[in-house]
C-alpha cells in the first residue's frame, strides 16, 4: 500500500524525473558512459534480483509503473535481544555459558540508517575485548 495516496505516486514520479534530468545533464556526463541515458540506468535496476515482485516491462517506459515495481521495504532489524534483558554488558546471554550475541539485535534504538559501520565497530570492539580477556586468563594460568 505504498501508493494508496495518489500524491505519493506523483511524488515518486517527480523525484525520478529530477534524477533522470540530472543524469542526462551536461554536468553529469563525465560520471557515466557516453550515450547512457537516465532511463537506461533505471532499466538496469529492473534487471537486478533485489525485488522479486513481478515487473511490468513494456516497450514504453512508464515512471509510475517503475515506482510501483521497484519500491520495497528494507528493514534494519534491531532491539530483540537488548543488553540487560537478554544479554549482559559483555554481550553474554543471561543464564547460558559460552554464548554471546553481538549484533544489532542488542541495540535499544536504531543508530540510524545503514547501521553496518556501527555493527561492525561493535563486533570488532567486542572481539578485541574477548581476546584481551582470554590472553589475560592464559597469562594467569601460566603463572600458577
Amino acid at each position: 500500500n505504498y501508493y494508496q495516496e495518489p500524491e505519493d505516486l506523483d511524488n515518486c514520479v517527480k523525484g525520478l524525473s529530477a534524477i533522470i534530468k540530472v543524469i542526462d545533464s551536461k554536468g553529469y556526463s563525465k560520471y557515466k558512459y557516453p550515450g547512457v541515458k537516465g532511463r537506461g540506468l533505471l532499466n538496469l535496476i529492473l534487471a537486478l534480483p533485489i525485488n522479486l515482485r513481478p515487473r511490468h516491462i513494456a516497450s514504453t517506459f512508464d515512471l509510475k509503473q517503475y515506482c510501483i515495481d521497484t519500491t520495497m521495504t528494507i528493514y534494519h532489524y534491531h532491539g530483540g535481544c537488548q543488553v540487560g534483558k537478554v544479554v549482559d554488558n559483555d554481550y553474554k546471554v543471561l543464564g547460558i555459558d559460552a554464548l554471546r550475541v553481538i549484533d544489532a539485535s542488542t541495540f535499544l534504538k536504531s543508530p540510524g540508517t545503514n547501521p553496518q559501520a556501527t555493527i561492525m565497530m561493535l563486533g570488532r570492539y567486542m572481539g578485541q575485548k574477548i581476546l584481551r580477556g582470554r590472553t589475560a586468563s592464559r597469562g594467569k594460568e601460566e603463572r600458577t
